[in-house]
């Protein structure tokens, strides 16, 4: 079985176009956008097995505010998932330090926007970095729950990995509710199941109290109580234990994860200008 599953992944990595140089898929490239020479910039942060493409036109939006944007790609992502497979939980930290560290000689303002697992590292980075700002987007702290899961996601996935070593996440079940734009999201469609770990060791640290009480900055969270992939309730956790005097918690209802491609988007971006303005004046 493992060889199988192995053996589908590679066909279908071999038929992707990517860049004959960087290797990245077409549409999943790491953006600037904006002045550089503004003062204030603005970290986008994405998450498993996704790419900066999962923010749709948000970054051009705050970019059009005045604002640099920086949406990193993740070590390991927007290539393949034979990549990925290979990275580890630090590797993926340091990558998000790096940026900030270059964002923060250059700006005077930094605000992180960290959607899925990159809200778990934009958690992390924050309570080590202390950006202005930290927008959490469906951030991922723990796995949805279904009513038909014979055990946690996060408990089938270490039994999987052990018996094949990738699995197919067919793209017509991208998480959003509208359909229009469901072929328009960059996902790999093949899991590496050795990243699964990876990415549950990453939300355990960001929600793990140590971590939290470092995060004194204005923080918004956004959160789908329709989320079928990271936890809403896990997500008001964290935020009843987060000391910010200055937070704000927002939940969509029309949308499932990937808010920026779904129906409450506008919705996204007015929260997000909104929170943005005070650094605006």
């Amino acid at each position: 079985m493992g060889f199988i599953s192995t053996r589908l992944a590679r066909l279908h990595d071999k038929k992707q176009r990517r860049h004959p140089d960087s290797g990245i898929l077409s549409g999943a490239e790491p953006r600037h956008l904006g002045a550089q020479d503004a003062e204030r910039a603005v970290l986008f942060i994405h998450g498993f097995i996704a790419t900066p493409n999962s923010f749709a036109d948000l970054p051009d939006y705050v970019a059009a505010r005045g604002w640099h944007v920086r949406a990193m790609l993740l070590p390991g992502h927007g290539t393949s998932p034979f990549d990925f497979q290979k990275v580890t939980g630090q590797e993926l930290e340091d990558a998000v330090l790096q940026e900030v560290e270059q964002l923060k000689r250059r700006y005077a303002t930094v605000v992180f926007v960290g959607h899925s697992m990159g809200g778990a590292l934009a958690t992390i980075a924050a309570a080590q970095s202390s950006p202005k700002g930290l927008i959490l987007v469906a951030p991922y702290y723990s796995v949805t729950h279904r009513w038909y899961y014979m055990m946690r996601p996060e408990t089938w996935a270490r039994l999987a990995s052990s018996v094949t070593p990738f699995i197919c996440a067919p793209g017509t079940r991208q998480p959003i509710r509208q359909t229009t734009d469901k072929g328009k999201i960059i996902l790999y469609k093949w899991i590496p199941l050795k990243s699964v770990p990876v990415a549950m060791a990453l939300a355990e640290k960001a929600r793990h109290e140590d971590t939290l009480r470092k995060i004194n900055m204005p923080t918004l969270l956004i959160h789908s109580v329709n989320d079928t992939v990271t936890d809403p309730a896990a997500s008001k956790k964290v935020y009843d234990v987060i000391p910010s005097p200055d937070k704000t918690a927002e939940w969509l209802t029309r949308s499932n994860h990937v808010v920026f491609w779904d129906y409450d988007r506008d919705q996204v971006k007015e929260s997000v200008s909104r929170f943005l303005s005070r650094w605006e004046s």
